[in-house]
């Protein structure tokens, strides 16, 4: 029995030496975007991280489930690579103004930043970001980096019952750095160029919502307006389709309803 522990203790100590090498070579983030999606899928299954609302079915307007179908359908997919990372979008009730994308490929949008949008185009750009966060494979980066403390291994040791809440309370609080919201910003423009979707919608969303009495949670974390708004200007002057008229916008807008 004691040589058995110590042949496990062994084994751990050179296990721990290897992700430490690992992690010292490629960093963290690095590292954790080598996570094959497949596992990143079932570690959404296992720890959750969906809000606990349920999303929105479009009751009073049944349309309007068919009408976020077709605003999906215009950024994502767009490319052999995006059919490579299946991506769900579900608008959910409530009053923030924000949008979030959680492990495997699975966004949120609360109903209230659909009412402070405008337009599809707006909504749209809004949902390339947030693509492109799931893309660059953000969100386990940065599970990767809250969970890697000793308090967090302890957590993850088999008997904790309380594993799969601190992990779901970890992706629920996920922020993102500077430099991710900077990325998903600059790739998401260029998704919207690829879509023919006006960039500007975005721009106005976000200059709009710095204006609001209590900044929205899905500016945290993000590049200064004035970075934003010239990176928006690189990615003006091409050819436009609108997405769906303004009868239509509204009808969408009714989806919690």
């Amino acid at each position: 029995m004691i040589l058995a522990g110590s042949k496990t203790k062994g084994l751990l100590w050179i296990c721990a030496a290897a992700l430490a090498t690992a992690i010292a070579v490629l960093g963290l983030p690095g590292l954790a975007k080598l996570v094959p999606w497949r596992a990143e899928r079932w570690m959404a299954n296992v720890f959750g991280g969906a809000p606990h609302a349920r999303p929105c079915t479009g009751r009073g307007k049944p349309e309007s489930l068919a009408l976020l179908e077709k605003l999906v359908k215009r950024v994502y997919p767009l490319s052999a690579d995006d059919s490579a990372l299946p991506i769900t979008i579900e608008v959910i009730p409530g009053a923030p103004v924000n949008a979030f994308a959680t492990l495997g490929g699975h966004i949120y949008v609360f109903e209230g930043l659909i009412k402070q949008a405008k337009s599809a185009e707006e909504l749209a750009g809004v949902l390339a970001h947030e693509i492109e966060h799931v893309r660059n494979r953000h969100i386990i980066q940065g599970v990767a980096v809250n969970l890697f403390t000793l308090g967090a291994l302890k957590v993850a040791l088999p008997g904790d019952q309380q594993t799969g809440s601190q992990i779901a309370r970890v992706l629920l609080t996920l922020t993102f750095s500077r430099q991710q919201e900077y990325e998903a910003d600059e790739m998401g423009l260029q998704r919207l160029k690829a879509a023919r979707v006006d960039a500007g919608g975005i721009q106005q969303f976000f200059a709009r919502a710095e204006k609001m009495p209590s900044p929205p949670q899905i500016l945290s974390n993000h590049p200064a307006n004035e970075t934003r708004a010239r990176l928006a200007e690189q990615y003006r002057g091409y050819p436009v389709e609108p997405i769906m008229d303004a009868t239509e916008w509204a009808i969408l807008g009714a989806i919690c309803e």
